[in-house]
């Protein structure tokens, strides 16, 4: 990626005098999108910053950004779970009009099998998980390549109020044994989580 469309992705600038993003989006989009060596689009960079209105202005120009994944299979909504970037998340959600692409976004998964609600609840981002719970209430949030489910890791963690929201909005939870065969109550009970 040229630096100065990464420049702008980091600082969240959509156009002045010497950059208008929708020029190297719309040049991106005949040539190939330009990413870092580690596979990020300019989406994912201003969803690892924080940049909402940046990303918001990223999709109108182009929409295809939204599932694109670097070469940890990640998304800018995993990345910006992981970051606790509530804004970016719902922005992202909202540019979707399509149930099966949002309901598409929302379950995929990375390199290590994590969803942007596995990420969320890893980093300890209470609003981000709300967030993601009530907007796919319905998945059963499988487990990541190490058998961790969401739920899994709010209780090893004591994580309770994602341990809660979890329990009282997905309509079907994955209860499936986590590592060590523990279920999510043998993992609280093991971390000493007495409140779970």
């Amino acid at each position: 990626m040229d630096s100065t469309m990464y420049n702008a992705a980091t600082r969240g600038n959509v156009g002045d005098a010497n950059f208008l993003l929708a020029d190297h989006l719309k040049n991106d989009e005949e040539n190939g999108y330009q990413v870092t060596p580690k596979g990020n689009t300019v989406l994912h960079v201003a969803a690892l910053y924080g940049h909402s209105h940046f990303v918001g202005e990223a999709l109108k120009i182009t929409p295809t950004l939204l599932c694109c994944q670097n070469k940890k299979n990640e998304t800018a909504l995993h990345i910006a779970a992981n970051e606790g970037h509530t804004e970016v998340v719902r922005v992202l959600l909202a540019r979707i009009e399509d149930h099966n692409t949002k309901e598409k976004l929302m379950r995929m998964t990375d390199a290590s099998g994590d969803t942007a609600l596995h990420k969320a609840v890893r980093s300890q981002h209470l609003d981000v998980v709300k967030l993601l719970v009530k907007e796919d209430s319905e998945f059963e949030y499988p487990p990541n390549h190490a058998k961790e489910t969401p739920l899994y890791l709010a209780a090893e963690s004591g994580f309770h109020d994602a341990l809660i929201n979890i329990l009282e909005s997905c309509k079907k939870p994955t209860y499936a044994a986590g590592p060590s065969n523990r279920t999510p109550l043998h993992a609280a009970v093991i971390q000493e989580h007495k409140g779970a």
